[in-house]
């Protein structure tokens, strides 16, 4: 059931691509900001929030001729706030140079450190998860329809160490892109994959230490965007990009870790651009950030609270 839900920006002309996470006791929602979707002057907005969806304040990274894309928050081990993002580098005529993962660091959410570019050139390190002092992520490329898993430090050494965890080669399945991680209490790793080439079904994975080895099953639906989060030993939260009745909505599932069986739980207020949402946990219910523009065609970004 939704409690309720609040636009809390649609300041630019293209609020996009967000994420969320909680950090000194607030709401921290990060997104893109630019002219349109694949605009080269994407910047990173990050408004803080209350329990209540009110918004407190807000910061912005900028990169001179560079288009900062879906930036991803994440707390690290050691109490710092983590924003990683995707920067799409040009010269000053606008000539594509390359594109690389990049990420700043804050000790209140307000000031941010220098850029640190991690990974290979031209592989999207799409999100990154902690297990224990370890960060974990998936990076794709188009070219190579190819999904490579790194681990490490974002900040230090952030390394591939299973290459080819998911491909059309290796496992004749197109375009993996887009996904997220998370892990049980039992260490076990599980994981869910956007792809978009042949059937376009989304992919649920689960691997255990030192996740060198997956299984992956079909789950017949297009998700675009996952996020994941385990509501209790037995369940798996997905919200992500959905296809309904010839339409984008943005939508919630739960995954029955035991069965593999997927279920739709509810779709959010949404159609058109939407989607890319963050999701957490907490005692008071479900949070999800999201953008949609199926109110006069602009995207907004929006905060929603949910009673499970």
């Amino acid at each position: 059931m939704i409690n309720w839900t609040n636009s809390i920006w649609k300041t630019a002309k293209h609020c996009a691509f967000t994420d969320m996470c909680v950090y000194v006791d607030k709401l921290f929602v990060s997104f893109r900001e630019a002219t349109d979707h694949m605009s080269k002057d994407g910047d990173i907005r990050i408004v803080t929030c209350d329990f209540n969806g009110k918004k407190i304040n807000s910061v912005s990274l900028k990169m001179a001729n560079c288009d900062l894309r879906d930036p991803k928050l994440t707390v690290m081990p050691d109490g710092k706030l983590l924003i990683n993002a995707y920067a799409r580098c040009y010269d000053k005529n606008g000539k594509w140079l390359h594109s690389r993962s990049l990420c700043w660091f804050s000790q209140d959410g307000l000031s941010w450190s220098s850029p640190h570019w991690f990974a290979e050139k031209n592989w999207w390190v799409w999100r990154i998860r902690w297990q224990g002092e370890q960060a974990y992520g998936f990076a794709y490329k188009r070219a190579q329809q190819q999904l490579d898993l790194y681990k490490g430090n974002p900040l230090r050494t952030f390394e591939c160490f299973k290459p080819d965890a998911l491909s059309l080669a290796t496992h004749g399945l197109g375009y993996p892109n887009e996904s997220d991680l998370c892990f049980s209490d039992s260490g076990e790793a599980f994981a869910v994959v956007r792809r978009d080439a042949d059937s376009f079904s989304a992919q649920w994975g689960v691997s255990k230490p030192p996740f060198t080895r997956w299984q992956w099953f079909d789950l017949k639906i297009y998700i675009g965007a996952p996020v994941i989060i385990q509501f209790d030993p037995k369940t798996i939260l997905i919200c992500g990009r959905a296809w309904l009745n010839r339409q984008f909505k943005t939508a919630l599932w739960k995954m029955n870790v035991e069965t593999q069986k997927l279920t739709l739980v509810m779709v959010l207020p949404s159609g058109g651009d939407c989607s890319y949402a963050g999701m957490i946990k907490r005692k008071e219910g479900i949070f999800i950030s999201y953008y949609s523009s199926h109110i006069d065609n602009q995207s907004h970004i929006y905060l929603t609270k949910l009673e499970l």
